[in-house]
C-alpha cells in the first residue's frame, strides 16, 4: 500500500511543480499589467478639470458633523465622492472609500461623502443618514439638495456619463485626481482607477506642506 502511494504521489509532483513554474511566471505578470494599467489609466471624461482650483462647496447641508469648508482644509488631501441613495455603483464603491479612510484617515487624508438626491424620498436628510450608516460611512456626510456643489465641481452646463464622480484635491486646494463616475472597484479587472488613485493619496500625504 505505502509503495502505490508514493508512486501515485511522485507521478502527481511533475503535475505540481508545472503548475507552480506557471504560477511563478504568471503573478508577476498580471501584477505588472496592473501596475502598468494604473499608470495609464485617465479619466474618459473631465480630465481638463485636472490642475484647476476646486470651487468652495455651496448650498451643503452636513448630516453627520459640523459644517466643513474647503478653504479650512488647506493643507490636507481632500477625496470627495458625489453619491446618491439607490444607486448601485454607489454602494459598490463604498467599500473602496470606507478602506481609504481608514487607511489614511490617521495620516491626514480628509474623505467627505455629498450625496444629491434624484428623488423626492431621497431629499429627506434622515434617509442619507441612514443610507450613509448603512454603507458603513463613518466620514462626514453632506446633502447637496439642490445641486449647488455637483454642478460647481462637475455638472454644470456640461453632459457628464455619471453624476457620480470623485475628486482629490491637494494640498493647494487643486484638484489633482478624479475618477469620472461610475464604481470604484478595489480589485478586478476594473481596478485600475483604484490603484491609481491609492498611489496618487499616498504621494500627497508623503509630500511636504504647500
Amino acid at each position: 500500500m505505502d509503495s502505490e502511494f508514493s508512486a501515485t504521489k511522485s507521478k502527481s509532483l511533475p503535475g505540481r511543480a508545472k503548475w507552480a513554474t506557471l504560477l511563478a511566471f504568471a503573478v508577476p505578470l498580471l501584477l505588472g499589467s496592473l501596475l502598468m494599467s494604473a499608470a495609464e489609466w485617465h479619466p474618459n471624461e473631465g480630465e481638463d478639470l485636472i490642475g484647476t482650483e476646486a470651487p468652495e462647496f455651496q448650498g451643503l447641508q452636513w448630516v453627520n458633523s459640523a459644517p466643513i469648508t474647503l478653504h479650512g482644509l488647506r493643507g490636507k488631501a481632500v477625496l470627495l465622492r458625489f453619491w446618491l441613495s439607490g444607486c448601485p455603483r454607489c454602494e459598490n464603491s463604498a467599500d473602496a472609500l470606507n478602506y481609504l479612510y481608514e487607511k489614511y484617515g490617521n495620516q491626514g487624508l480628509i474623505v467627505i461623502g455629498i450625496h444629491h438626491p434624484k428623488s423626492e424620498s431621497t431629499q429627506d436628510i434622515k434617509v442619507v443618514h441612514d443610507t450613509a450608516n448603512k454603507l458603513g460611512f463613518t466620514f462626514p456626510v453632506a446633502q447637496d439638495l439642490e445641486w449647488k456643489t455637483i454642478n460647481s465641481f462637475w455638472l454644470g452646463k456640461v453632459k457628464r456619463t455619471y453624476t457620480s464622480a470623485t475628486f482629490l484635491i491637494d494640498k493647494s486646494g487643486h484638484i489633482c485626481w478624479l475618477h469620472d463616475g461610475g464604481t470604484l472597484r478595489m480589485s478586478g479587472p476594473d481596478s485600475a482607477p483604484f490603484v491609481s488613485l491609492k498611489e496618487k493619496i499616498a504621494s500627497i500625504l508623503s509630500s511636504a506642506k504647500h
